[in-house]
């Protein structure tokens, strides 16, 4: 098809989302905006390919060393060589294997939790999609940065495979990290296509595009990585169609079969009854949320109640996140030899891991007995290359 919808899945089920249709043949932009939730975009998406760009907000992109042996069984030995690098339990992210060079592999890690709540509302908007990627490699490729703003956060992109979400405010200290950890005394070139922050340095040049999203579509078309693999890889589209057929016909023989004419009467009428009462809860729900009136399956009106609820209650991760990022911004403020590389909130365990880079062991030992005087902390393996060290904490409140 030449023309693509290209959507953006957030991390924060709770923003709008780009989205954009690009005509390929006629090299120009159809149509584009911002949608409340994926079933405004329904009618683009008919007769039209469809893209999703995943929020690296949501993603962990970082490398790991195979051992000698396991290409065979790589998908399966992957999420378990990434066990001591990250907080969460393996068996509940989802691990792609992005590209592999000799003994190094490259992979984006995001929870199953996620990725299920993004499939699940493209098959509610009706939404057929056979391609997932990273919104930050979806950016050109520069010899230093690239970066754009996006929904009130700069994406950026390092290199190949590596690609981040950053708050403006941690914009600084996510740049000294970076430039840190290069040889000498080398500043990364960074290449933006938005304005640039206020405090941008001298190594920032501006590119501004027209249009964030055009050059996100333009690149995830190019792109080769694909975040759907394993059991969210798409199925045959043929075959999809057909199997709900298949089970409704045998399932259809086998009720005539033992129940006879009376008993398929009494299924209809509980049937009716049943259309009855969903139409009852439909009028309903759009009476309490009028600008919601397709309503296609009973499993997306119970997803819309519970996320007003959650709206109402005043329910939310970020929440959380930044009232943990106020408490450990003064410690860190006692160590300034250490930067951050990244981090990971996990709300179910009521913990923060922090990756982070120092120039001696000592560093690390000091800002452990600060982040101590607030939290439960524990100090990871720490190891030294030529330029660093670098370690993991993991932080977690008294209960």
């Amino acid at each position: 098809m030449s023309e693509i919808l290209t959507v953006r899945l957030n991390g924060d089920p709770n923003e709008v989302i780009p989205w954009l249709v690009w005509s390929a043949s006629q090299q120009e932009v159809i149509a584009s905006g911002e949608a409340e939730n994926l079933l405004q975009l329904a009618d683009y998406a008919k007769e039209r390919d469809v893209i999703a760009l995943a929020d690296s907000a949501a993603i962990t992109m970082m490398t790991v060393t195979i051992p000698s042996g396991s290409e065979r069984q790589l998908d399966a030995v992957l999420p378990y060589l990434l066990e001591d690098d990250l907080a969460q339990d393996v068996d509940a992210l989802h691990v792609t294997l992005l590209s592999k060079t000799g003994n190094i592999a490259n992979v984006a890690v995001i929870a199953h939790s996620v990725m299920q709540r993004w499939m699940q509302e493209l098959s509610d908007a009706g939404l057929s999609v056979r391609k997932c990627i990273p919104d930050a490699l979806c950016l050109p490729l520069q010899q230093g940065i690239s970066a754009a703003c996006l929904n009130d956060r700069w994406i950026m992109r390092s290199s190949e495979t590596e690609g981040y979400s950053i708050e403006e405010s941690w914009l600084p200290m996510w740049m000294r990290g970076i430039n840190d950890s290069q040889d000498g005394d080398d500043i990364l070139p960074v290449v933006s296509y938005s304005a640039m922050p206020e405090d941008a340095g001298d190594n920032w040049e501006c590119e501004p595009a027209e249009m964030i999203m055009l050059l996100l579509a333009q690149g995830a078309q190019q792109s080769r990585y694909n975040l759907l693999s394993g059991k969210y890889k798409p199925q045959n589209q043929i075959l999809k169609h057909l199997r709900p057929w298949r089970g409704a016909a045998i399932a259809a023989g086998l009720l005539l079969a033992v129940l006879g004419g009376e008993k398929v009467a009494d299924i209809y009428q509980m049937e009716a009854q049943a259309a009855q009462i969903r139409q009852q809860s439909e009028a309903r729900v759009r009476a309490l949320l009028p600008q919601n009136q397709r309503i296609p399956t009973t499993s997306y009106m119970r997803r819309l109640l519970e996320n007003e609820v959650g709206r109402l209650s005043g329910a939310g991760v970020q929440t959380g996140v930044m009232i943990w990022l106020a408490e450990i911004g003064p410690l860190m403020g006692r160590v300034p030899t250490i930067e951050l590389d990244s981090m990971r909130f996990d709300q179910d365990r009521g913990e923060l891991r922090l990756n982070a880079r120092g120039k001696d062991f000592s560093d690390f030992e000091k800002l452990r007995e600060a982040f101590a005087e607030e939290f439960n902390t524990e100090l990871g393996q720490l190891s030294r290359n030529e330029q660093s060290v670098t370690g993991a904490f993991v932080l977690k409140k008294e209960p």
